[in-house]
């Protein structure tokens, strides 16, 4: 999916927070367009360090950080929300540099069918804030028949 999506982008910056090992980056850096940048960010100094051994890509920056100093380095035409603190509800500053059809992907959430049963009859906040913000056109696709993604893209409005 990342690497289709980010083929559709054709100048600008792709931001990914939450680097991980790589494998997100990886799909993305498949089919960046030759004049795109890459920005990667993730807390784990050691996931980098590995990370940067095997991601060696001139159009990729690879950091150590946090999440909310990286999207300075925007405006962003795509960004991949990775990591678990970025989806929250402080997520919102993923808007910020984001341009007016610009997209935002986040991915590894469950279905409601598939719910623990701890979370079952319990709303699922972080889900509904993404796909009920006024400022994004937002849809939750199945990747697997357990885990799911929000494609969302940034609409000229705010109410």
């Amino acid at each position: 999916m990342l690497s289709v999506l980010v083929g559709q982008i054709t100048h600008g910056k792709i931001l990914e927070v939450g680097t991980g090992y790589g494998v997100g980056s990886a799909w993305i850096l498949s089919t960046i367009a030759p004049n795109v940048q890459f920005v990667s960010v993730d807390h784990a100094k050691e996931k980098i360090e590995a990370t940067a051994q095997t991601i060696r890509h001139q159009q990729a920056e690879i950091l150590v950080g946090d999440w909310k100093e990286a999207i300075a380095k925007g405006p962003f035409q795509f960004i991949f929300a990775d990591a678990a603190a970025a989806k929250t509800i402080e997520g919102v500053q993923l808007m910020d540099p984001l341009a007016i059809g610009d997209m935002l992907v986040m991915d590894d959430f469950t279905p409601e069918k598939h719910f623990p049963e701890e979370w079952r009859g319990k709303p699922d906040k972080v889900r509904d804030f993404w796909l009920n913000q006024k400022e994004l056109r937002a849809t939750e696709i199945y990747l697997t028949p357990t885990s799911s993604a929000i494609l969302a893209t940034k609409l000229n409005r705010k109410e």
